[in-house]
This record gives C-alpha cells, structure tokens and sequence, in this order.
C-alpha cells in the first residue's frame, strides 16, 4: 500500500525546512523566531490550504508548526534539527526528515515509511521578513499538490 501525506499535513510541512535551518546548536539565524502562514498571499494547488498555521524556530533548531487544517481539525507537528541527517517528525506516523542548508535557503525531503511524499525549498526574504516555501507532494488521493506558501514574521 503506498503511504501519502496527509492532505492537511503537506502544508503544514513545507515550514520544515526553516527549523532545519536555524538548529546551528544554539546559533540563531534568519529563520529564527514566530512565523505566521499568509492564506492570501499563498497559492494552493489543489486548494484549499489550512486556515491557519504558526511556526515556531527555537534557537536550539527546535521546530513545531501549530494551525487549523482546511477541514477545521487541529495540527500540531514538531522536529529536532534534521540538516544532513534524517529525523522522527512527531505528529506524523512512521515520518522522517532531512534537510540541506545553504544560506538563506533550505531544501527538505519528507518521507512516511521510508517513501518520499513531500519536498519543499524555502527561501527568507533579504529583510529576514518573509519565508517563502514552495512545496511539492502526494496528498492521501495519490494527486500531485503544489503549493506556494508566505510566511511573515511576527
């Protein structure tokens, strides 16, 4: 049976790889801090996105994601720093991540049960204001999603 992500988790994933990039032991970085999901200026494909998510990147490169997914049903997802090893995302079964940093930017591969279904790049905006993360994954259905997601510094 092929495992997919599940339809309101894709979203809320793509922030990963901003966590990835600020666990430098405890070395902040432009990812640092509270960030905040845009719904307007994001592009869902197929829609619709979550009604909300926050982010949180912890100094020590600790990430958790809260929000609402499109259904209205609460989401909570959390990882320890993942650059260049692989890691248990708690909230998603059998979920692992890696990610790669370079920069301002981020490039993560999300696997559940040892298949990839998600990979997102991330870039921080030059003001350290805005994260955006374009996503690319298997929903539950088996269709192809493709989103465009901002998140703004709060």
């Amino acid at each position: 049976m092929r495992k997919h992500i599940p339809s309101f988790s894709w979203l809320v994933l793509l922030f990963v790889p901003a966590a990835v990039l600020v666990a430098q032991t405890d070395h902040t970085n432009a990812f640092t801090g509270t960030w905040k999901l845009n719904v307007a200026k994001s592009k869902f494909s197929p829609g619709p996105g979550p009604q909300s998510a926050t982010v949180t990147i912890a100094s020590d490169g600790t990430f958790t994601l809260e929000g609402v997914s499109p259904q209205g049903k609460p989401m909570k997802w959390s990882h320890p720093w993942s650059v260049d090893k692989e890691v248990p995302v708690d909230g998603i079964e059998n979920g692992t991540i890696i990610s790669k940093l370079q920069g301002r930017m981020a490039d993560d591969t999300m696997k559940i049960g040892g298949k990839t279904v998600q990979t997102v790049h991330a870039v921080v905006s030059p003001d350290e204001k805005i994260i955006t993360a374009t996503i690319n994954a298997t929903d539950q259905q088996g269709r192809r999603v493709h989103s465009v997601e901002v998140y703004e510094k709060q």
